[in-house]
């Protein structure tokens, strides 16, 4: 494939190295490591295991040289993206596009068609050298941590063993994923959500017990430009990802 200048397709939290190269590298987590950029073709950070993974994958399947994805960094509790990518490359997913077998919160790829997760399975080798650390809860004040030495030589000596394996393209054309969600940079993508996730809590806070009990649904009013309607304070909210918002209200609501 003769890349261009619009790859990677989805925006994200990435440099870029080596064309040539056929390894991802994956920071899940806020961590932050530097390591010769000719051991990579591109180099990023997952945070979720909703937007933040559709957007690894949309970015990995629009180019067949990368055929390795290598994880690092330290897990999260919560989002557990790491268990994620474990998941989806073990067990795939659902009729719903949900994760299977992953204790993720809201392991939903809403955005992508499920051939282009098996097309994403098919591609990558994943090699995992995570540290081996209890997961950590994201909080917002914690700011990007720099690898320790131990750390980056190891993720150094797995890229450079890698750099000695040969690599064919992914036989098969560069797939192309179109998403509002992926648009957007990472941190603006984010606070949406965030934002989202305030507007299902808040009404639950000020109705009492028997104004919950309802099952009305998120009214859709505008798929392209992902417009919404919350029933319960009767607000019109623009989400990055529709079926994600749905599925977000749902886990937060219990409705």
């Amino acid at each position: 494939m003769a890349e261009t200048d619009t790859w990677p397709m989805a925006s994200g939290d990435y440099v870029l190295g080596d064309e040539a190269s056929p390894v991802a590298v994956l920071i899940v987590g806020r961590g932050a490591v530097e390591v010769p950029p000719e051991l990579y073709r591109i180099k990023g950070i997952l945070k979720t295991e909703n937007i933040g993974l559709e957007r690894v994958v949309a970015n990995i399947i629009s180019n067949p040289r990368i055929r390795v994805l290598v994880i690092c960094g330290k897990e999260e509790f919560g989002h557990f993206p790491g268990a994620a990518i474990h998941a989806l490359m073990e067990n795939g997913v659902d009729e719903h596009r949900r994760i299977r077998n992953t204790r993720s919160a809201i392991p939903f790829l809403c955005d992508l068609p499920l051939e282009a997760v098996e097309r994403f399975r098919q591609q990558v080798e994943l090699v995992d050298i995570m540290d081996d650390t209890p997961a950590q809860e994201i909080a917002a004040y914690d700011p990007i941590y720099e690898f320790e030495a131990e750390s980056r030589d190891r993720l150094e000596n797995k890229l450079r063993e890698l750099a000695g394996r040969t690599f064919e393209p992914f036989p098969g054309e560069a797939m192309f994923v179109r998403s509002k969600a992926f648009a957007g940079e990472g941190v603006s993508v984010a606070k949406q959500l965030h934002l989202a996730s305030d507007d299902f809590i808040t009404p639950m806070l000020r109705l009492p017990s028997d104004g919950l009990n309802t099952d009305m649904g998120m009214v859709l009013l505008d798929q392209e430009f992902g417009v919404v309607l919350e029933p319960l304070q009767g607000r019109i909210i623009t989400v990055p990802s529709v079926e994600l918002a749905m599925r977000l209200r749902s886990y937060l609501t219990g409705f």
